[in-house]
C-alpha cells in the first residue's frame, strides 16, 4: 500500500512539471464589410438606428449607392447628393438641416430640387403572370394607359386600370398599379370576353411617373379637380398631386402641388424633374 501511495505521489509530481500545452490565440476577425464616406457619417450619427453593415456599398444602374444593414438600407441618391437610411417605413435624411426623419411616403421640400440628366420613356411590357389572382371582367379601354392592349376592369367593387392583355392568353389580363413593384401586379382571370377595342391615337399621356426624388405618381382616371385651369392628373406617393402633364424636353418636368385638405387651394408648388415615364 505504501509503495502504491509513493508511486502516485511521484506520478502527480511529474505531471506538474510537464509543460502546459499552448492554447492558440483566436484569429483576428477581418470585417466582411465597412461603412465609408457619407454612409460612415450617417452610421456614426445614428448608430443604433442604422445597425451594423451586412455588405459593402454597391451601386445601382442609375448610379445610386446602396448598402444593406442590420436594420434597413443606406441610400446615396445621385440625383440630389443626399444620404439617407430607411427601415422600410421611415427614412432619416442627412440634408441641409442635419438629420431629419420622415415617412417613406413623404418628401421634404428640399428633396424636390433633385435633378436628372434626361427623362427615360418606357413602353411597358406586361409579364405573363402575377403572384396574386382575382376574378373579374373588363368593360372599356383603359383611361390611364392609351394603348390597344390596355383595359379598365373590375373585380368585385374594385376598379383596376390599367390592365394589360397577356400574349397567347385570352382568359386573363395583368393589372399593374406600379410598374416598379411586381408585388403589386394582379392577374385577373376573366369571367367575360374582353370588350371591343376603341381606336387609339399615339399615347397622349404617360400613365405612371417616377420623379427625380423617388416619388411615384399614378394617372387619376376618376373625377378630380382643376388648379389654375389645369386638371389634377396624377396622385403621388408623397401625398402631393401633379397638375397638367409633363412638359416635353430632354428632361421633362411637372408641376407638383401641395393642396389644402379637402380643397383645391394650393399651399405650395414645385417644379420637379421627371426621371421616368411609362406609356
Amino acid at each position: 500500500m505504501q509503495r502504491v501511495l509513493m508511486f502516485l505521489v511521484g506520478f502527480l509530481t511529474m505531471l506538474a512539471w510537464l509543460p502546459t500545452p499552448a492554447v492558440a490565440a483566436p484569429e483576428a476577425q477581418t470585417p466582411s464589410c465597412q461603412f465609408v464616406l457619407g454612409f460612415a457619417t450617417l452610421h456614426r450619427l445614428i448608430p443604433a438606428i442604422v445597425g451594423n453593415c451586412l455588405a459593402n456599398e454597391s451601386h445601382s444602374g442609375n448610379g445610386d449607392g446602396l448598402q444593406p444593414t442590420e436594420h434597413g438600407l443606406l441610400v446615396w441618391r445621385k440625383a440630389d447628393n443626399f444620404t439617407a437610411f430607411t427601415d422600410g417605413f421611415r427614412t432619416w435624411v442627412n440634408g441641409p438641416f442635419g438629420i431629419q426623419m420622415r415617412l417613406n411616403t413623404q418628401r421634404f421640400d428640399f428633396e424636390k430640387n433633385a435633378k436628372v440628366s434626361m427623362t427615360q420613356a418606357i413602353t411597358f411590357t406586361p409579364p405573363t403572370s402575377a403572384s396574386r389572382q382575382v376574378s373579374g371582367s373588363c368593360f372599356t379601354s383603359s383611361l390611364a394607359a392609351i394603348r390597344k392592349d390596355a383595359f379598365r376592369c373590375m373585380s368585385d367593387n374594385a376598379i383596376m386600370d390599367p390592365c394589360f392583355t397577356i400574349p397567347g392568353n385570352a382568359l386573363a389580363v395583368i393589372c399593374v398599379p406600379n410598374p416598379l413593384d411586381p408585388s403589386t401586379f394582379v392577374q385577373m382571370n376573366l369571367t367575360q370576353p374582353l370588350p371591343a377595342t376603341e381606336p387609339v391615337s399615339p399615347p397622349s399621356h404617360p400613365w405612371f411617373l417616377e420623379l427625380a426624388d423617388g416619388t411615384v405618381c399614378n394617372f387619376l382616371t376618376g373625377a378630380t379637380g382643376a388648379v389654375n385651369g389645369q386638371r389634377i392628373n396624377y396622385g403621388c406617393s408623397d401625398g402631393l398631386d401633379v397638375v397638367g402633364f409633363p412638359a416635353p424636353g430632354t428632361v421633362q418636368t411637372v408641376q407638383e402641388v401641395r393642396l389644402a385638405p379637402l380643397s383645391t387651394t394650393v399651399l405650395k408648388t414645385f417644379t420637379v424633374d421627371v426621371k421616368t415615364v411609362w406609356q
